[in-house]
């Protein structure tokens, strides 16, 4: 691909990505043998939401380089929040016969652990990514009384703004769910509750970060959703 394409990709993922995913796709379409090409259009359809069109474009770039391990996590995170752990295995175990220390992987391998709830074993990988390469930390993990004040204390500030409601706590969504990824953070259960996934919001977060960031976070994920409904 030619830089002045990644550039202009790259600014359109940020401004407007629905931009970014048609001229992903034009380009991948007018150089379809440049594997670099279907892994932009990848990321493109990812921050749209379209993990299906993510999982065919990441497809097409195995087809090109199959020795490319990101590809195959990448497709292993997409089909696990769509809760297709088998088929996330899959992708697993092709990445694991490139490099089973690889921290990509074993980053993946702890959010197949943990968005089936198995909470203890993915910490652990999360902490073994880590250790592999410090550019992959574990997630922020906050005490949950604590946690919970600082979720409550914004809704209390929004409700002043006329936005009332009340929060439930969940750690993690328990199925997936048409058109829902199991990695959101948030769901309106009625006009009037908010579900709070405590496990998908700390994992945006590092482990260097305090309650205000999680407060930050959880109010910016809260007018995201009131906005999108």
């Amino acid at each position: 691909m030619r830089r002045s394409d990644i550039e202009e990709i790259e600014y359109l993922l940020d401004e407007d990505p629905t931009e970014a995913v048609t001229l992903a796709k034009r380009i991948a379409g007018e150089t379809p043998q440049d594997a670099d090409a279907w892994a932009w259009l990848a990321d493109a359809l990812m921050e749209v939401g379209d993990f299906e069109g993510a999982l065919r474009a990441l497809a097409e770039y195995v087809q090109r380089d199959p020795e490319w391990m990101e590809a195959y996590t990448l497709r292993a995170g997409l089909l696990t929040e769509l809760g297709r752990f088998d088929a996330a295995n899959i992708e697993l175990e092709v990445a694991r016969a490139l490099d089973s220390e690889d921290p990509r992987l074993v980053r993946a391998e702890a959010m197949w652990h943990e968005f089936q709830g198995r909470f203890e074993e993915a910490d652990r990988l999360y902490a073994q990514a880590c250790e592999t390469d410090p550019a992959y930390p574990p997630p922020a993990r906050f005490d949950r009384a604590r946690a919970k004040q600082a979720i409550q204390k914004v809704l209390r500030d929004v409700a002043k703004d006329g936005l009332k409601l009340q929060a439930v706590f969940e750690e993690m969504p328990l199925k997936a769910s048409t058109g829902k990824a199991l990695s959101r953070a948030l769901d309106l259960r009625d006009r009037n509750t908010v579900v709070v996934y405590l496990r998908n919001l700390e994992r945006e977060l590092d482990d260097e970060a305090d309650l205000d960031d999680l407060a930050g976070l959880f109010e910016d994920r809260l007018a995201d959703l009131v906005e999108a409904n």
